[in-house]
């Protein structure tokens, strides 16, 4: 288990650290001068070369890079440049980042909430009317993108009924947990949740049904349990493995989905930051917006990796 969970935390910070060099050497490729766009109007040759050496832009690139990497371990990151000038990065995570974890956290237990009853209720009988039922739902949410869901909720849930706040109202003057910031968290939760909870209804449903085949299933109905007792005691943990590599699968677009609905409703998450950001070639703010969300991707991955032996221990057997 120890030298499963060590392999799992060198190839972390390995993968770390080869998206950190290829987010740099793409950012450099990016069109546009940053130094024009940073300095506007009171661009000259003597301002340019003075904020190139402020900054480090006159550097070699590995000179650059190894630079951005040290300040990256010393949690040394920077100030904004265009964005809003001045204004410290981590000052900028910690103000975008809770807003973002709010709605993915959100999402994911409503996503759990509603898939794993609904599986646990169809594979009674699987292939069934309500099992049918169920999976042509589950497929139909699944094919609806995000951005196309988040304006028709928009309009039913806002518009029409009035149950939940629209855009720009989000109040940044208060906790991000306060009552109001929760209420309009539910929106676009419920739009990032409609594709990842079907997803996670058929990983759950198709693993529930092969479980169901296995000895100790037959063992336990021999003893006389009930369907429900082995369903939601029996089986429903081997087959968690199953639903945990779901969610991992699912991370990277759940992150992506929460960039939409920060955009359309006016939230001030990471998109509101990140696009700025690529618009005005901020590269040090856009490469700490990069590593985050890359941290977050794969450090829930291995979050994921490591409880899944705890399932199922053969996982961690070389």
């Amino acid at each position: 288990m120890v030298r499963y969970l060590l392999r799992r935390v060198i190839q972390f910070f390995g993968v770390l650290l080869i998206i950190s060099f290829v987010s740099f050497l793409i950012m450099r490729l990016l069109p546009g001068d940053p130094v024009v766009k940073h300095l506007g109007t009171s661009y000259t040759t003597e301002n340019a070369r003075l904020f190139e050496h402020q900054v480090g832009l006159d550097q070699g690139f590995f000179a650059q890079y190894f630079t951005w990497l040290g300040h990256i371990v010393t949690f040394n990151w920077g100030t904004s440049w265009t964005v809003s000038p001045g204004k410290a990065n981590s000052t900028i995570l910690a103000e975008s980042l809770p807003p973002t974890l709010l709605i993915l956290t959100m999402s994911q237990i409503l996503g759990l909430v509603i898939a794993i009853p609904t599986a646990v209720a169809v594979v009674r009988r699987p292939n069934g009317r309500l099992d049918r039922s169920a999976n042509a739902i589950m497929l139909g949410a699944y094919s609806i993108p995000t951005i196309v869901a988040l304006p028709i909720l928009t309009y039913v849930l806002t518009v029409k009924y009035n149950f939940l706040p629209g855009p720009s109202a989000w109040n940044s003057s208060v906790s991000v947990v306060a009552p109001q910031n929760l209420k309009v968290a539910v929106l676009p939760a419920i739009a990032i949740a409609i594709s990842s909870l079907a997803g996670h209804f058929r990983f759950l449903r198709n693993d529930m049904i092969i479980n169901l085949q296995e000895d100790f299933v037959v063992m336990a109905r021999s003893k006389g349990l009930r369907d429900g007792r082995i369903l939601w005691r029996h089986v429903l943990r081997p087959s968690s493995v199953t639903l945990l590599t779901s969610l991992g699968l699912t991370i990277s677009g759940l992150i992506v989905g929460s960039f939409v609905v920060e955009t359309f409703l006016s939230i001030p998450g990471f998109a509101s930051w990140l696009l700025p950001a690529v618009d005005t070639s901020d590269f040090g703010l856009l490469q700490m917006l990069v590593m985050t969300v890359a941290f977050l991707v794969i450090g829930i991955q291995m979050l994921i990796n490591s409880l899944l032996p705890l399932i199922d221990p053969r996982i961690a057997r070389d």
